[in-house]
């Protein structure tokens, strides 16, 4: 790993360090009820319904989903770059009694030998990585035979009128239905880091 790419992911770490302390309470982050809760297990019992998977949970961040599958009865290890981050999802797992394994590892990298886990699980990652087409080359690495890597993202702005108004509206209904302004979740990158990250607002759409 190069000087430029250590200084690139040290400066996200310190990043999403920050952002620990209040990232449950935004939406969209943090699993707010039961309603939603059983929305993503059912979600989730569709994709992969077997019970007892080993799972890597790569940029676990506080562990929100990492505990869903355990709660599944899954076998669960969570990996993040960002130490605060870890701290409380350990923090979190630990109330709960729960038995997942929690680590600091980098998701582009993950320390794991080949044939390690069933499923790769990765939700609103991709964006943050210098080199997500590596991430994912390495995730699929440690897949078993018949493994499955399973990403949650989106599209944040295909640079579109339909685009914008999509986002607006839907940040309109969370405002409304939630009371919570989905724009005001954790802070953005720096214009630094920004221009260091090939997707800094997000996934894109090219023709």
């Amino acid at each position: 790993m190069s000087s430029s790419e250590i200084q690139i992911k040290e400066m996200v770490a310190h990043k999403w360090d920050l952002a620990s302390e209040t990232f449950d309470t935004h939406a969209g982050h943090g699993i707010q009820s039961q309603r939603e809760k059983d929305a993503w297990k059912r979600a989730f019992q569709e994709v992969f319904p077997k019970k007892d998977l080993k799972i890597l949970d790569v940029g676990c961040g506080t562990g929100e989903l990492s505990l869903l599958f355990a709660e599944m009865g899954h076998k669960v290890t969570g990996i993040d770059i960002s130490r605060q981050m870890l701290k409380t999802a350990k923090t979190k797992a630990e109330s709960r009694g729960a038995d997942i394994t929690f680590e600091e590892g980098d998701a582009e990298n993950p320390p794991f030998d080949t044939s390690s886990f069933d499923i790769v699980f990765s939700r609103h990652l991709l964006w943050t990585l210098p080199n997500p087409k590596k991430a994912i080359e390495n995730w699929k690495r440690v897949l078993r035979k018949n493994g499955k890597v399973v990403i949650i993202d989106g599209v944040w702005d295909s640079g579109t009128l339909e685009s914008r108004v999509r986002r607006s509206a839907g940040a309109l209904l969370t405002l409304l239905l939630e009371r919570k302004d989905p724009r005001k979740g954790h802070a953005g990158y720096s214009d630094e880091l920004k221009a260091r990250l090939p997707t800094p607002e997000g996934l894109h759409l090219k023709k």
